[in-house]
C-alpha cells in the first residue's frame, strides 16, 4: 500500500519504460516542470528539490494539510505523457506503471536527500559539473532567481541563507555515501520513524474509509468554490445552475456547460474523478475523462474556461 498522508516529506522517483528517453531537450524539461508546478499548487504540495535525468526523475515533495500524492503524480505523468506522445508521434505509456515514493524523516534527512538529488547528474561521472546541469533545482539554490513554486528557503536557512555554503555542502558529497539507509523499503529514516508513520496510517484508516463512502462531506472546503464555478458558467451561457449539475446526457448549451464545469474542476481542484463525478451527478468516474477529451478539441470551451478562471481567480 502506498503511503499518502498530510504533512509528509516524500522522495519520489519514476523511470521510463524500457529506458526510453523522457526529456530530449529544454522544451520537454520546461513542460514537465510546468505540469509539476501546476499540480503541486492544486494539491498544496511544496517542491523542495528536483532533478530530471534522461530516463528518470527525482522529486522532493512535501504535502500540506491534506494527502494527495497519488493523484498529483497520476495527473502529472498523464499530462506529460500526452504532451510527449503528441510531440514525438508515439503511443502508450512513457513511464513505468507505478512511481516509487519514500517517506522521509525530515528532521534527519532533508539536507542529505537534497544533496543526493542534486548530485544525481554526476553519478558515475565525477567530471560532470552539477552546477551547470539545466534540469535540476541545484542552479537555483546556488544562483537564486528561483521560480515561486520552488521552495528553497527551508533548506537554505540551515546555511544561514548563504548559497555558497550550501554549494560546499553538496560538493562534499562527492566523497561521501549520499543516500541514507532505507527502512522496510518505504522510509528514509530509522525504525522509530517508520513506526511513527505506520501508527499515523492506522489512526487515519477509518477516516479515509468514511471519506471514500461520502466523497463530499460537509467539511470539504472546495464545495462552495465549485458552486461558484457552476454559477459563473451558468451566467455566461444563460442556463440554470441546477440543470448543469444534474443534467444527464444533455446536449446543446447545457451539455456544453457541463463539460466546461467538469474541465474546470479537473484543472483547478485536487478532487479525484470519483469526487467530480459525484458532484456533477455522473454515472461513472470514467465519464470525467470523456468530458476532458471533448475540451481538448473545442477552442470555445477552452476560452470560456480561461474566462471563468480569471473571474474566480483560480
Amino acid at each position: 500500500m502506498r503511503i499518502d498522508l498530510p504533512f509528509c516529506l516524500y522522495h519520489v522517483m519514476s523511470r521510463t519504460n524500457s529506458g526510453d528517453t523522457a526529456f530530449r531537450n529544454r522544451r520537454d524539461i520546461s513542460r514537465f516542470l510546468f505540469y509539476l508546478s501546476r499540480y503541486a499548487g492544486i494539491f498544496h504540495f511544496r517542491i523542495q528539490a528536483y532533478c530530471l535525468m534522461r530516463n528518470h526523475f527525482h522529486l522532493l515533495l512535501e504535502s500540506g494539510d491534506e494527502a494527495g500524492l497519488s493523484e498529483l503524480m497520476r495527473r502529472l505523468l498523464t499530462a506529460y505523457t500526452v504532451y510527449y506522445n503528441r510531440r514525438y508521434e508515439r503511443h502508450g505509456h512513457l513511464f513505468q506503471g507505478r512511481f516509487k515514493s519514500l517517506v522521509v524523516d525530515k528532521s534527519q534527512y532533508l539536507l542529505t536527500l537534497s544533496r543526493y538529488i542534486h548530485l544525481n547528474p554526476v553519478e558515475g561521472d565525477r567530471k560532470r559539473d552539477p552546477e551547470t546541469y539545466f534540469a535540476s533545482s541545484y542552479r537555483f539554490y546556488l544562483l537564486g532567481n528561483e521560480p515561486e513554486w520552488l521552495h528553497t528557503g527551508e533548506i537554505l536557512q540551515w546555511f544561514h541563507g548563504d548559497r555558497s555554503l550550501y554549494g560546499r555542502f553538496v560538493r562534499e558529497g562527492f566523497t561521501e555515501d549520499n543516500f541514507p539507509a532505507i527502512y522496510k523499503r518505504r522510509f528514509v529514516g530509522g525504525r522509530a520513524f517508520g513506526e511513527r508513520v505506520t501508527a499515523r496510517i492506522r489512526a487515519g484508516s477509518s477516516s479515509r474509509e468514511s471519506s471514500e463512502r461520502s466523497p463530499h462531506g460537509k467539511t470539504d472546503p472546495y464545495i462552495s468554490q465549485a458552486d461558484r464555478i457552476v454559477e459563473g458558467v451558468a451566467r455566461a451561457l444563460g442556463c440554470r445552475k441546477q440543470r448543469i449539475r444534474e443534467g444527464r446526457n444533455m446536449k446543446g448549451i447545457v451539455g456544453f456547460a457541463r463539460t466546461v464545469v467538469i474541465g474546470l474542476l479537473k484543472e483547478t481542484f485536487p478532487w479525484t474523478n470519483k469526487q467530480i463525478a459525484a458532484f456533477m451527478s455522473l454515472k461513472t468516474e470514467n465519464s470525467v475523462l470523456h468530458h476532458v477529451g471533448r475540451i481538448r478539441k473545442n477552442e470555445k470551451m477552452k476560452g470560456l474556461m480561461e474566462r471563468i478562471k480569471k473571474e474566480n481567480r483560480l
